[in-house]
């Protein structure tokens, strides 16, 4: 006659810990990696300036 093996509850805990652990770790990762795709295609606030933008320093003349 064959029992079956009862799971002792510290073991049980410990794997859902891991198991929680394992899941939040890959979502994080998950979301710094589309943060990180994202915020690269997102185009600056501000064009960069040109020569002709820039202010001429005012001289007396």
């Amino acid at each position: 006659m064959s029992r079956s093996r009862v799971p002792d509850p510290l073991e049980t805990a410990l794997s859902w810990v891991w198991a929680l652990g394992t899941a939040a770790g890959l979502a994080m990762v998950g979301h710094l990696a589309h943060t990180e795709h994202s915020s690269a295609q997102v185009p600056l606030a501000q064009p960069k300036l040109s020569a002709e933008d820039v202010p001429l320093a005012d001289v007396p003349v």
